[in-house]
């Protein structure tokens, strides 16, 4: 249980409330370890000037699954060993209490321990599995996207080309890594250089362009399959599927994005009749269509395996929020997790505390709802807050109202933004936003249309 201190920035001097995490117990809070080990756990932005601060605090880190225990109480605290003990023995005494005494295990009784938080999450990383020549791998990657902030644009291409070979998947990761971490923190500078240096790479180091080129064909498949779709009609025929996907044998990609974007065809029925066609088919087309039932099987099994594991990661994250001190500091320190999927989780949990007549429950859900949608409507960018809003008006005549603004506020670029967002709604299979959106897409165009020439 996280507890709340004030703290006085450093920067600017105005005090604070923040909220302090001390117990790391990751089999019912995973959310702290990735809060961990990305740099943001106790942290706060200070409510006056913005400075990202972090709490040196005592920590303790459990992972029943490792059985691993290990405590870190940060030197610059100046505590004389005995005082360390006594924190230790308070943390590892409010972490025992929550544990059947049954479920005791002789590794409780003495915890390892860190002198450096670096120390404390390379234990971490070294249990997961992550050797330290892979940290160290990472380390030099992040030294390397440093020098390339600190060369400049100018020297930026020259600076990829130099270091294609390291230029990789994992460079590419801890760009992405460090532009979030930059985004939460508010270092608009380094956001952009890490932006330009992400965009770069891309567009001229020898992975990115076989990245780029990959991913413009996956897209096209997309494409492809979403239209082969359409065109079987609003509501297609289990056999119909069928006869697609058996077009598609042999062709991996396409077979992804076809249970990709239809999951829910490829139930029970959707196999049976399958089995049955296996069965009435020439002993010489059996073998291909068995390999394609197994094909499917397994593509539809990923798919489940990876919505259940999104499912648990959103209630998980929404029990530490609700659990927290601070919901508004946890929040913030997780909004890159929100996503369709905890709404979704979110959503589900406010019907069954309503259901169940859970007046408490319920209110307690609806705010946190409330503050999620304020935090990511606060941080989307202009163009998208307003499509939002745009799209989620009651009528066409609402909507209607609001182009004019738009246009003038954004201009042609407007027609840019809605039709990336269109096909963004079109892979999502929300076809009623983007006929919305198609309809308003058409109006600003013609508002644009209208407009004096300069």
């Amino acid at each position: 249980m996280a507890s709340t201190m004030t703290i006085q920035c450093p920067n600017c001097g105005q005090p604070s409330q923040v909220a302090v995490e001390n117990l790391i117990d990751v089999t019912h809070q995973p959310a702290l370890k990735t809060a961990l080990l990305s740099g943001q756990l106790n942290t706060a932005r200070c409510p006056n000037c913005g400075m990202v601060n972090t709490v040196a605090a005592p920590l303790l880190y459990h992972d029943a699954s490792k059985e691993m225990l290990v405590s870190f109480v940060p030197m610059e605290l100046g505590l004389p060993k005995d005082q360390q003990d006594r924190v230790v023995g308070d943390m590892l005494k409010e972490l025992t209490a929550s544990i059947p005494k049954e479920s005791f295990k002789g590794y409780m009784f003495q915890p390892k321990q860190a002198l450096t938080m670096q120390g404390l999450i390379d234990q971490i990383l070294e249990a997961d599995g992550i050797t330290k020549e892979v940290r160290e791998g990472r380390r030099q990657v992040i030294r390397l996207i440093e020098e390339m902030m600190d060369a400049g644009p100018d020297q930026l291409d020259d600076m990829i080309r130099q270091h294609d070979e390291r230029v990789d998947a994992q460079f590419f990761q801890t760009a992405l890594a460090l532009m979030q971490r930059a985004a939460q923190e508010g270092q608009e500078g380094a956001l952009q250089a890490l932006m330009a240096i992400q965009e770069r790479a891309a567009a001229v180091s020898t992975y990115g362009q076989q990245m780029t080129a990959m991913a413009e064909q996956q897209e096209a498949t997309v494409q492809q399959v979403a239209a082969d779709i359409e065109a079987l009609g609003e509501e297609p025929q289990r056999d119909q599927v069928i006869d697609l996907a058996a077009s598609y044998a042999g062709d991996d990609e396409k077979l992804q994005a076809l249970v990709g974007l239809i999951r829910p065809v490829f139930d029970y029925e959707f196999f049976q009749q399958l089995t049955t066609r296996i069965g009435k088919a020439p002993a010489v087309e059996r073998g291909a269509l068995e390999e394609l039932r197994d094909r499917l099987s397994e593509l539809t099994q990923a798919v489940d395996q990876q919505a259940q594991m999104a499912v648990q990661g959103a209630a998980n994250l929404l029990q530490s929020i609700i659990n927290s001190p601070d919901p508004d500091a946890a929040l913030q320190e997780n909004i890159d997790l929100v996503d369709d999927t905890f709404m979704a989780v979110l959503t589900a949990n406010i019907q069954e505390a309503e259901r169940r007549a859970d007046v408490q429950a319920s209110a307690r859900l609806k705010q946190v709802y409330e503050r999620v949608v304020g935090m990511l409507q606060q941080n989307m960018q202009p163009e998208l807050r307003y499509l939002n809003d745009l799209l989620s008006t009651e009528t066409d005549e609402e909507a209607l109202t609001m182009i004019p603004q738009g246009v003038e506020t954004f201009g042609p670029a407007l027609l840019e933004i809605m039709d990336s967002i269109g096909k963004l709604l079109g892979r999502q299979g929300q076809r009623d936003l983007v006929e919305k959106l198609s309809f308003l897409r058409e109006a600003a165009a013609r508002h644009i249309d209208s407009q004096p020439s300069a």
